[in-house]
């Protein structure tokens, strides 16, 4: 072929490659054009949305509870008239040694001594809770009716002004002849005196010892021969009252009482007579009107050997009788249990608490018997978040009284923080990568740039 002919040939070629190309659409220049003005205009408020969401979730506050309804007198004592009905966790906690007026203390699994308190409104905070110099592991606290004292060891702790009782000097002399059991305190009705059944060193003199808000101090007496007794809590603001096991072979209980001041403890003439079988473990707990006792033995798991379960049952502490335990529509009726009968439930360890004259159950989650919402199985009372494991949850006097508040501010904080804040950092990926993609993704698309063609002769 002569160089005229290529030269022609390739004339050729450039023409009907430019013949080929096609001048873009008009509509397809509008669309893209739009596109490029939507995507200008929402990624910076896309971007910006999902900063103000971070921010928000770092620093809403979730200050130091307040008691939304204050401590009222009832029957000469004041207790609270609110209840958190939800415990929320929230991601970031105030820490103070005065929270105020608290509704439920929250143990903290990480910092025995900093357990969450959590206000009658549901607001969570930390607070430092001392047990004096004693070193006895897993001490559980008591909050006063009122809300204001908490008991942990042999020390009371005012949450209001954040100061401890007794002084210090007479703490150490406490430490010295005493030491607190893990099981909490019982508090009088008027939040006025708290019983330790601790144990002095030495010999057995002693059953325990009252510590009041005031300072002062009265060793309560042993039981008749000696025995330590199986205490109950309070009957009034002055008086204790304890059980009296008379021996091995059956649960057969006698009702003492002790006042504070009395030499010695005084039989009422009540028998609690429940079953014939010999308990693991037998504790008992009086209901804040001091009408209704409740009786619980501690069963154990054959696979493990442990503690895992709790049988129950309801007794009148005046005159022995047995009540029965509440049924799912609330009634107590003794008829419907036979003799040597119980209710059982999953776990052992926390202590109940009260709400209408009827039994709650905090070992697993604080639940009653009756079924207020409709829903089959759902017998919760209180929802406490799981982010807190399975605690025991203190409540003032062991009573849910009053009304159930929820804290939906802090709820929403949980929930967003737990997996709102996952989806917001997915969110902020996807944005960017579809940002870089608009971005880069003609520079592997296009394609490349046609140069003119230069022909020339050859020599």
């Amino acid at each position: 072929m002569s160089t005229n002919q290529l030269s022609t040939a390739l004339r050729e070629l450039v023409v009907d490659g430019e013949r080929s190309l096609r001048a873009p659409d008009a509509g397809d220049l509008w669309a893209a054009g739009r596109r490029r003005r939507v995507t200008a205009a929402v990624v910076p408020l896309a971007v910006a949305a999902c900063v103000v969401a971070l921010v928000a979730l770092v620093v809403w506050p979730s200050g130091p509870p307040r008691a939304a309804l204050p401590a009222v007198r009832v029957d000469g004592s004041q207790r609270l008239m609110s209840y958190p009905a939800s415990i929320a966790k929230p991601p970031f906690v105030h820490v103070t040694a005065a929270p105020g007026v608290t509704a439920a203390l929250v143990p903290s699994a990480g910092l025995v001594s900093q357990p969450y308190a959590v206000s009658p409104g549901g607001s969570v905070t930390q607070v430092e809770v001392s047990a004096g110099g004693v070193d006895v592991p897993d001490l559980q606290p008591a909050l006063s009716p009122d809300g204001r004292w908490v008991a942990r060891g042999l020390v009371l702790t005012d949450l209001v002004r954040g100061v401890t009782t007794p002084r210090p000097q007479d703490l150490a002399r406490l430490e010295r002849r005493w030491t607190p059991p893990q099981e909490p305190s019982w508090w009088s009705p008027d939040s006025h005196h708290a019983f330790m059944a601790a144990f002095n060193q030495g010999a057995p003199r002693s059953g325990g010892v009252v510590i009041g808000v005031d300072g002062t101090m009265s060793e309560v007496p042993l039981l008749e021969g000696g025995l330590q007794g199986v205490f109950a809590g309070w009957l009034d603001d002055d008086t204790l009252l304890a059980l009296l096991d008379l021996g091995p072979g059956t649960t057969r209980l006698e009702v003492r009482t002790w006042t504070i001041g009395d030499p010695s403890w005084s039989a009422t003439g009540a028998v609690l007579s429940w079953s014939e079988e010999e308990p693991t473990e037998l504790r008992a707990l009086l209901s804040p009107d001091g009408q209704r006792l409740l009786l619980t033995t501690a069963g154990t798991d054959d696979a493990t050997n442990q503690l895992a379960t709790t049988t129950a049952m309801m007794f009148d502490p005046r005159t022995g009788a047995r009540l029965g335990m509440p049924t799912s529509d609330g009634t107590v009726d003794v008829a419907a249990w036979a003799e040597g009968s119980f209710a059982g439930w999953n776990g052992w360890g926390c202590r109940p608490a009260w709400r209408d004259g009827l039994p709650v159950i905090t070992d697993g989650g604080v639940k009653g018997f009756v079924n207020t919402s409709g829903r089959p199985g759902d017998r919760e009372l209180v929802s406490v978040s799981s982010g807190y494991g399975t605690p025991c949850v203190a409540f003032a006097g062991n009573e849910l009284r009053g009304k159930a508040v929820t804290d939906h501010a802090l709820v929403w904080k949980e929930r967003l923080w737990s997996w709102g804040l996952p989806l917001l950092g997915l969110a902020l990926v996807a944005l960017g990568a579809w940002a870089w993609n608009r971005r880069h993704r003609g520079s592997w698309r296009q394609p490349p740039q046609r140069r003119p063609m230069i022909i020339t002769q050859p020599f």
